[in-house]
């Protein structure tokens, strides 16, 4: 449901690569941009909706993945759920944690497969790092660093989409590109106990969608924050679209007693490591290859879910919602200049 550039860039390629899935049905309510894709990738006429509850109720669909604005992804999700049919959703969960939910009030009561769309926990880096702090390799956290870095608020051709309003997005980037950050930090570290942030617009003005017409801004550009882990450990997280000379950097480095461990998910095969009596010594700093082991895509585990196998380390709506009660608390502690406790 949406066929917009996650789904086509990401979602449909990846259901093409996948084993045990294919795409049999299309929703979106632009026509002509939903018969582009559908003549892309070879969708009957008959199965390119234009209501999302006509393609839930197809006898071909399966499953179903949420591709929309963040403003619609509960209801559709909703709805999936009552139908019977696993989904993915993509992030973040919704626009506020009261709307997130109820999609778990839902499944509490629809009971069906279910997966959030933090795409970064699948890298190879990433879980090869959760396999390395579950053995407690590192000793006691001590703290995270965080940054992800994109340029896209200056990019000439962006306009006032979805994305700046506050009603249909919720936030800026911290629930587009924050909440990967926030999944994976509570991922590998634990749960977040505290947090502060400073979040502000750098580009207020943006021409709208019809017109050369200025329209303003309402979501944020950039987000800084701090948070305490339930481990004890600190983390301080750098997010922004305002970085000139990145295209998508994301940067972890996690300090423990024993050792720490690094990666830049632009090279998303690699860790940086210094762990154990040597390498603490003489400070050896050194980069490891991910064994193949670790690798799986998105849409593979999707398909794996719905198809009823086992998938470890799997993102779900739980996971949507306890994020969503973060981005909220750091939208209310930039407002309110103060620290918000998450228990």
């Amino acid at each position: 449901i949406g066929v917009g550039g996650i789904a086509d860039n990401i979602h449909i390629p990846g259901i093409n690569e996948a084993e045990g899935g294919q795409l049999v049905a299309i929703c979106d309510t632009d026509q002509k941009r939903l018969n582009e894709i559908g003549d892309k990738y070879n969708i009957p006429q008959n199965r390119r909706f234009e209501n999302y509850l006509d393609l839930i109720a197809c006898s071909e669909v399966d499953a179903v993945e949420v591709c929309t604005p963040n403003y619609l992804h509960v209801p559709m999700a909703q709805a999936a759920a009552k139908a019977g049919k696993p989904i993915n959703v993509e992030k973040p969960l919704s626009t506020n944690l009261t709307e997130a939910k109820k999609l778990g009030d839902t499944l509490l009561e629809n009971s069906v497969p279910n997966m959030m769309c933090f795409s970064y926990r699948f890298k190879p880096a990433v879980r090869y790092a959760k396999e390395i702090l579950n053995r407690g390799l590192l000793g006691d956290i001590l703290s995270v660093n965080v940054e992800y870095l994109k340029s896209s608020a200056f990019w000439a051709v962006r306009r006032l989409d979805w994305r700046f309003i506050k009603e249909y997005a919720g936030t800026g980037v911290l629930g587009d590109l924050g909440v990967h950050l926030i999944d994976m930090a509570q991922f590998l570290v634990g749960d977040m106990t505290r947090v502060c942030a400073e979040a502000g617009i750098v580009v207020k003005q943006r021409k709208r969608l019809d017109s050369d017409e200025l329209g303003n801004v309402e979501t944020d550009d950039y987000c800084n924050f701090m948070a305490d882990f339930d481990c004890g450990a600190h983390g301080m997280f750098t997010i922004t679209r305002c970085a000139i000379g990145h295209d998508n950097t994301i940067k972890y480095d996690i300090f423990g007693t024993k050792g720490v461990l690094s990666f830049n998910l632009n090279n998303p095969d690699e860790l940086s490591l210094c762990i154990g009596e040597i390498d603490v010594e003489s400070y050896g700093m050194h980069t490891v290859s991910v064994p193949g082991k670790y690798k799986i895509t998105q849409e593979q585990m999707f398909i794996d879910m719905a198809s009823g196998k086992p998938c470890r380390y799997l993102p779900t709506v739980k996971d949507g919602i306890g994020c969503q009660k973060i981005l909220d608390s750091l939208l209310e502690s930039s407002e309110n200049n103060c620290w918000i406790s998450l228990k």
